[in-house]
């Protein structure tokens, strides 16, 4: 009986043999059926040729932004960039040049940094990893999430600092508590007290321990902007897969070059309104690049097969109304009354819209704002009499280019007593306020019970 199966399986095969072919990307297509298979040239077409149109592609995004190619063909993250140059007039060029380095330092930058993040559960770094002295040993606990944490963070904000210096037009400043760079133990100068005394002042609190700090970047030579980046936002949430991000926020400095790092702080605490560009790049299902340079917000997904961003969220933006509000509610009991009452109006439907809300909260912020951007609706995080008198949401490296993203993309952002997130000037780096994104309506009915 066997014996018979198996000469009839081949007889099936042999039968079939024409019908069937594997073409040159290894997918598997039946020709006789009329259709033609797929199959590539002998010469590879550029990366750009490969991505053929389909719904997440708008032609007229194409057409509108005078990009080279055929209309239906996807774009990729440089060849987007490389034609923003070829569009800049003369007098913008050199400055064009400028930020499209960093961005594209950035998502190299990116990619190195979603790999770690997507086999932090598989592969611990060795903790010469520190050794660097950036974070001392006796910070390491024995929590495992913690030192994953402390690696991913440490890591994370060398690959970033790497990647930006390898463009020759930036330098670093040295995050705050990583000025000395001693190990535990190690005596002080006196010029280094000084010196972490002279920028304490120019910082709120310092950053917890495990938390390298925010990068800043400040141009060389010709190079007017300086740049604060967010290496791992939300990275003790690695291990249990949820999301994290890099977030980033460039400036232009209009006055003299600054000279020494008091003054390269300094020159980053500017409003929202004064962005030059903004994104996040969120480490998720997906690794998806988000970021404006003041003409709306697109969105570039990596495409682990090819290694490049590609665009599948041309020119995002936020539906006017949303149904979903997310906050931390366990918070609530801190928060005004008004506020208590704007959520028992979203929940139970006595609102403008009439409709109940849904409650969604990651508790990591790009991917609660990521979500507000796709499905609109209102994301808050504001101040509470309990533990969060200031909010708990850093103004400079994380509220203030979430906020421009989501004004970009038709939203609305605020902070305390309504007033516009954008219009503030943080006095300093690790300043903290409350944030309220989200939707043009929601924000507006909003505003109502603040």
């Amino acid at each position: 009986m066997l014996i018979n199966c198996a000469i009839l399986l081949v007889f099936l095969l042999a039968a079939n043999a024409n019908a069937f072919s594997w073409n040159k990307v290894g997918c598997f297509t039946r020709s006789s059926t009329g259709c033609t298979p797929f199959s590539l040239d002998a010469t590879m077409p550029r990366v750009d040729e490969k991505y053929f149109s389909d719904p997440m592609v708008n032609p007229s995004l194409v057409n509108d932004y005078n990009i080279s190619g055929d209309a239906g063909s996807r774009i990729t993250l440089t060849r987007y960039l490389n034609d923003m140059v070829i569009k800049a007039g003369s007098d913008d060029l050199q400055s064009i040049r400028d930020l499209e380095s960093i961005i594209l330092s950035i998502q190299m930058a990116c990619k190195t940094i979603s790999n770690l993040v997507n086999r932090a559960g598989i592969s611990n770094s060795s903790p010469n990893a520190l050794s660097a002295g950036a974070i001392s040993r006796s910070s390491l606990q024995d929590d495992p999430r913690s030192n994953s944490q402390i690696r991913l963070d440490l890591i994370s904000t060398t690959v970033l600092q790497n990647a930006l210096r390898f463009t020759g037009k930036l330098r670093m400043i040295t995050p705050v508590n990583l000025l000395t760079g001693n190990e535990a133990g190690e005596d002080e100068s006196e010029d280094d007290v000084e010196k972490c005394k002279r920028i304490e002042s120019v910082t709120d609190d310092k950053p917890s321990e495990h938390q390298p700090g925010v990068i800043i970047a400040s141009g060389l030579d010709d190079s007017k902007y300086v740049a604060c980046l967010d290496p791992l936002d939300g990275s003790g949430n690695a291990d249990a897969g949820i999301c994290t991000a890099t977030i980033f926020g460039i400036f232009e400095n209009d006055e003299n070059q600054p000279i020494d790092e008091i003054e390269l702080q300094k020159s980053v605490l500017q409003p929202g309104k004064n962005l030059r560009a903004a994104g996040y790049c969120l480490y998720s299902s997906a690794t998806i690049l988000i970021f404006s340079i003041g003409d709306g917000v697109h969105g570039f997904t990596l495409d682990s097969q090819l290694g490049e961003f590609v665009l599948t969220h041309p020119n995002v933006r936020i539906p006017k109304l949303g149904n979903i509000y997310s906050c931390n509610e366990a918070n609530s009991e801190g928060w005004t009354d008004s506020l208590k009452n704007y959520l028992k109006a979203l929940k139970t439907g006595k609102n403008k819209s009439g409709e109940k809300y849904t409650s969604r909260y990651v508790g990591s912020m790009v991917g609660d704002i990521h979500r507000t951007l796709m499905y609109g609706g209102v994301f808050l995080y504001p101040s509470d009499t309990d533990t969060h008198p200031n909010g708990n949401l850093q103004l400079l490296y994380k509220s203030i280019p979430l906020g421009y993203l989501v004004e970009q993309a038709g939203g609305k952002s605020l902070t305390s007593k309504r007033q516009p997130l954008l219009s503030v000037r943080p006095k300093k780096i690790h300043e903290r306020a409350p944030c309220f994104f989200g939707s043009p309506d929601n924000i507006k009915e909003l505003k109502n019970f603040l």
